[in-house]
């Protein structure tokens, strides 16, 4: 089993890869800037071996997307070359319009250019210095481990109110796990879906309303007997508090993680990777030993 594979290498024959996984992130991202070209989650090769982990692979997810990280990490050591803007009330891309008129004279796309493209083509033409375990976080993000079968609607639903984080949406399936073991009549399990779920939208029409989503997470959830039935099943040990007692906590990364705050501060920054790289590698550890 390919456990330490970068994924990104599948889009033909590898046009995506740089010179090291910063290079590959941004050729990704401008692959898919105005439409989505190539996801590396729901590749042919990315269902072909989590279907051999989980024995069905219809619907596949990112467990931690790395999107957010970037732009956080050219925020806190990048923030010279950036502008504070007053209605985002944060660094953003300088003159973003006309960037976006290059990216479209030299054929990135032909109209609309996504967000996430538009910083990765400003990291392009600008001399940015990647810190080691920034590199290698980029590196594993796109690897095996870092991907999962789900159910229906649990990617993209759960990604407006947890920022896209995984461990996020972990810390609520926790808790409905023991909402629905306690018994108590008012315990409501769905409550702790909801606080994570979210209705999905397809070009400004609502796909699933957000109950349809919950129903199908629960439906999927009540496949396990408890929070450690679920976490062994999809190896999710490692992002626990405790790796070695399935019922334990999710870890709460950086201070305040499961309270609202979405993101690691500047010092919490790099040991919050490290720790994401690490957990993701002892997955893939997990997944190859059972394999």
């Amino acid at each position: 089993m390919e456990v330490n594979t970068n994924f990104l290498r599948y889009y033909r024959n590898g046009a995506l890869l740089g010179r090291n996984s910063w290079e590959s992130f941004i050729n990704y991202k401008l692959l898919n800037a105005e439409k989505l070209k190539f996801d590396c989650d729901r590749s042919a090769e990315t269902k072909a071996a989590l279907k051999e982990v989980f024995d069905e692979a219809q619907y596949t997810d990112t467990l931690i997307s790395p999107q957010s990280y970037v732009t956080l990490y050219m925020r806190y050591y990048h923030a010279d070359l950036l502008e504070y803007s007053e209605r985002h009330r944060s660094l953003i891309v300088p003159d973003i319009s006309e960037l976006r008129k290059q990216m479209i004279h030299e054929g990135l796309a032909v109209g609309t250019v996504n967000n996430s493209s538009v910083w990765a083509y400003f990291a392009k033409k600008n001399e940015i210095k990647v810190h080691d375990s920034m590199l290698t976080f980029l590196h594993t993000v796109y690897t095996l481990p870092n991907f999962s079968s789900v159910c229906h609607g649990f990617n993209k639903g759960r990604a407006a109110k947890t920022k896209d984080n995984f461990i996020i949406a972990l810390y609520h399936i926790y808790y409905y796990f023991q909402k629905r073991e306690s018994g108590t009549p008012n315990a409501n399990p769905r409550n702790s879906l909801g606080k994570f779920l979210s209705s999905i939208e397809y070009k400004k029409a609502v796909y699933l309303t957000q109950a349809e989503v919950v129903n199908e997470v629960q439906n999927w959830l009540d496949n396990y007997s408890g929070f450690a039935d679920f976490i062994e099943y999809y190896y999710l040990q490692d992002f626990l508090e405790d790796p070695d007692h399935s019922y334990s906590k999710p870890k709460e990364v950086w201070a305040g993680m499961f309270n609202g705050k979405l993101q690691p501060s500047k010092k919490e920054f790099f040991p919050s990777i490290d720790f994401l790289t690490k957990a993701i590698r002892s997955r893939g550890n997990r997944m190859k030993g059972a394999n």
